[in-house]
């Protein structure tokens, strides 16, 4: 037995993780947030989870899999959890694979630009529109991205940002500022506030709003044929050799320093990628299993290439700037 996983059904945090497919950041964030579950703690302060909180966490992992907003789903008990997971349709939800992503925008400038919108990113739905953030507590509408104006950010906008009852609404929040201390934005930065100074386009706003949709990704494996060489095209490169130099390279918020840890990975894919095409083949079946190497290596780099997209916009580097 390892020492992630105790005695009598008692989990860590890096089980329940590999269990329940939730990484672990996310899940002490979920946490944080709607209270998902309430595990024990060890006197170190570590996370020790038991059967029915892994239990819990998969069920809920597999509704927001399907399209649920976790906010919508994460104080449901397990009875209403096993309603939901055993209809063919979410209730209230997109059809599953429609990729709608809906957003709520609050503030008074920003609402007279939303509603007269004449065209939104594909995927994205106005879920709603508030003068104020009074306005949209008093309403019940949960979103996908919550996109909030303020004139100007202190402490005191800080912590009603901070507020539990308006992050159950929203998966993901976006800040348009005018002005701002430098103090108050590294504070944001550090609560995963997403911040944007103004002036910004409505199209700009759409934008970031439609970087937070999932991407679709087709994850059944290619198929592997010993007597025929693929002919499916290798996904394209997202990041130049510089680009992954660079960011190897940076400092980064994260403690974990994960900009340099997913460059070298993609770096690593991306030698065996071209690797697998340039090895000797003394056969149709050698040249058949390097070609099916090179697609899932492609792939693989590209799922790699998508993660590294989203952390580089949660730090708030410009990769365009890095070429």
């Amino acid at each position: 037995m390892t020492n992630s996983v105790l005695m009598d059904n008692v989990y860590r945090i890096g089980a329940v993780s590999r269990l329940t497919g939730i990484p672990a950041d996310t899940l002490r964030i979920w946490e944080r947030r709607y209270h998902l579950v309430d595990p024990q703690r060890t006197e170190k302060g570590g996370r020790l989870y038991s059967q029915a909180d892994v239990n819990r966490l998969t069920m809920i992992k597999a509704l927001v899999d399907q399209g649920h907003a976790i906010s919508t789903v994460a104080n449901l008990d397990t009875r209403e959890l096993n309603d939901r997971l055993s209809r063919a349709r979410p209730h209230n939800l997109p059809e599953i694979g429609s990729g709608r992503h809906d957003v709520c925008i609050v503030g008074q400038a920003i609402t007279v630009r939303a509603n007269n919108t004449a065209q939104m990113p594909d995927g994205l739905e106005l879920a709603g529109t508030y003068t104020d953030l009074d306005s949209f507590m008093e309403d019940d509408t949960c979103c996908q991205t919550l996109v909030i104006e303020f004139p100007f950010l202190d402490r005191t906008i800080v912590k009603k940002l901070q507020d539990e009852t308006l992050q159950k609404r929203y998966d993901n929040i976006i800040v348009i500022y005018a002005f701002a201390p430098s103090i108050i934005l590294r504070q944001m930065k550090r609560l995963q506030i997403t911040t944007e100074r103004a002036p910004v386009s409505i199209d700009h706003i759409w934008q970031m709003c439609a970087g937070n949709m999932p991407h679709q990704v087709d994850w059944s494996p290619s198929v592997f044929q010993p007597d025929t060489v693929l002919t499916e095209p290798a996904p394209k490169r997202q990041f130049s050799s510089q680009q992954l130099a660079k960011l190897s390279q940076m400092t980064s918020a994260l403690k974990c320093e994960c900009p340099h840890h997913l460059s070298s990975i993609i770096e690593t894919l991306v030698a065996f990628e071209q690797y697998s095409t340039e090895c000797e083949n003394d056969s149709p079946q050698d040249a058949a299993l390097h070609s099916y190497l090179h697609i899932m290596t492609a792939k693989a780099r590209w799922i790699m290439e998508v993660a590294l997209e989203k952390l580089a916009e949660v730090e708030n580097i410009d990769t365009n700037k890095l070429v």
